[in-house]
């Protein structure tokens, strides 16, 4: 009987919580296929077994913390044959990080490319753990691809090209009666008693939790809202955005507003900071490195925007696009979420006025960008029609005034209603 360990997954980590079971006792299990994925507190890590065998038992549950060297399973070798042992093999999957809701941003579609028909096969489909990770995350049977690699191995692309194949259904030349006359459908009352859910916060929402709390009982939270006359920028937008999908990019108003806050920032440096609680030191960043908080399938993560401060508007369109776009597929990089002065969050593509958002601890301020819509507003002494936009931004009141923030939205403010400024901002 072979025990297997959770091995040393990388520096600094000491334990990791299971996420999901991909086998279960009785299976038979060949060297190197993973066994569970398990979380830590920087990434998602698939675990491999070193051995073949019969899996006798599995040690923990879906949800359990346990510490490296702790036994996850237990393996008969003369369960199933037996091959030598190699080391395990941890692979990487999606980084963590945790952090306010945001509406996603769209990425270009995927051309859509046939994928090879699948053939049958005796033996076990050939994959690393990585690419069957990937199967999964793109909602893939991998069983049912017919690998174009070295004997018949699945890569990549034979994923990417199944995710993206739309099969059609075959007609249907079935003849068919015609029906008797229905009978009235019994009633049921839409208030019919449904049974209870019980569903264990696990994985990523477990550590989204553990963040929110933290940020929360950490900081003195406070919103400021304001409403912004978003006209001009609506304007100014929908005047480059032929422009800019002629060069491929899509124009979102996010761009703009993460200049504006580069603007911004160089009269209120402090709010482009980060708070050290140990030694309870407030540093005000030089770089602009804002996040985009993205809703994904896979959970909320906060993909950053380095160097803001450098690059113009349709770069910035372009650099948004790409990697909330890996992020929702579920293949953002560490250093995707790394790094991070302060925070975005959007709904406005979802509904609602404002929101009160959760600061991305230990950044000290968090932008909530909220729905445009049309009011009727008195410009002149005359009643028309304006796109109206609240602003509804978080403080760390430890560090950050009401009078600062407050000053520091009216400038944001100022900037947004009179956008052509930011042309000026090349860089």
């Amino acid at each position: 009987m072979f025990t297997f360990e959770l091995p040393e997954i990388g520096e600094g980590v000491v334990e990791g919580e299971i996420v999901r079971w991909l086998v279960k006792e009785g299976d038979v299990i060949t060297p190197d296929q993973p066994l569970c994925e398990v979380m830590t507190d920087k990434a998602t890590v698939e675990i491999s077994t070193p051995r073949g065998g019969l899996v006798q038992k599995l040690h923990g549950e879906e949800g359990d913390v346990i510490a490296v060297h702790t036994p996850l399973a237990d393996i008969n070798e003369s369960g199933a044959g037996a091959a030598p042992a190699k080391a395990p093999a941890p692979v990487a999957a999606a980084p963590v990080a945790a952090a306010p809701v945001a509406a996603p941003v769209a990425a270009a579609p995927a051309p859509v490319v046939t994928p090879a028909p699948a053939v049958p096969r005796s033996g076990k489909t050939l994959a690393t753990p990585a690419i069957r990770s990937h199967a999964r995350s793109m909602g893939v049977d991998i069983e049912a691809i017919a690998g174009s690699g070295k004997a018949g191995r699945v890569t990549r692309s034979d994923i990417d090209a199944a995710a993206h194949a739309a099969p059609s259904a075959p007609a249907d030349t079935t003849p068919h009666l015609k029906a008797p006359t229905a009978l009235p459908a019994p009633a049921v009352s839409p208030l019919a008693v449904r049974a209870d859910q019980h569903i264990k916060i696990i994985g990523l929402r477990r550590k989204i939790a553990e963040q929110m709390v933290k940020s929360y009982r950490t900081a003195p939270h406070f919103t400021y809202v304001d409403e912004v006359d978003a006209t001009e920028l609506v304007a100014l937008r929908s005047s480059l955005k032929a422009a800019a999908a002629a060069r491929g990019v899509k124009l979102t108003y996010l761009p703009f507003i993460m200049k504006a806050l580069v603007l911004a920032f160089t009269e209120f440096p402090t709010i482009n900071a980060l708070i050290d609680e140990e030694s309870f030191t407030l540093t005000a960043r030089g770089e602009v490195n804002i996040g985009i908080a993205t809703d994904s399938p896979q959970g909320l993560y906060v993909p950053v925007i380095k160097n803001v401060e450098s690059k113009s508007i349709l770069e910035l369109a372009a650099e948004i696009a790409d990697v909330t776009g890996r992020t929702r597929a579920g293949r953002p990089q560490l250093s995707d979420l790394k790094g991070g002065t302060f925070t975005v969050t959007s709904v406005g593509n979802i509904g609602g006025r404002f929101a009160t958002p959760i600061i991305n601890h230990p950044e000290v301020a968090i932008l909530g960008v909220n729905q445009i819509h049309d009011r009727p507003m008195v410009i002149n002494g005359e009643v028309v029609a304006r796109k109206m936009m609240y602003l509804s931004p978080s403080f760390d009141h430890r560090v950050i005034d009401g009078a600062v923030a407050a000053r520091f939205v009216s400038a944001l403010k100022a900037i947004l209603e009179n956008p052509t400024s930011l042309l000026l901002e090349l860089r």
